[in-house]
């Protein structure tokens, strides 16, 4: 088997850039949702979380 592994420089890196992009995407949409209007807000509480389908029953 493997006795040793190898890692590159570069690979040590990848999981801090995943995780400052992730970090940033994630402070960006909260700080979006604190700043959100009265009317924006009531809104999107409004909005139907399912589209209602006609139930179709083979029961006679």
């Amino acid at each position: 088997m493997f006795k040793r592994i190898l890692v590159e420089n570069w690979a040590l890196y990848v999981p801090i850039i995943s995780f400052v992009i992730f970090a940033t995407v994630f402070l960006a949409v909260t700080i979006r949702a604190l700043r959100i209007g009265k009317n924006e807000r009531e809104r999107l509480a409004a909005l139907p979380l399912e589209t209602e389908a006609p139930s179709h029953s083979t029961e006679p």
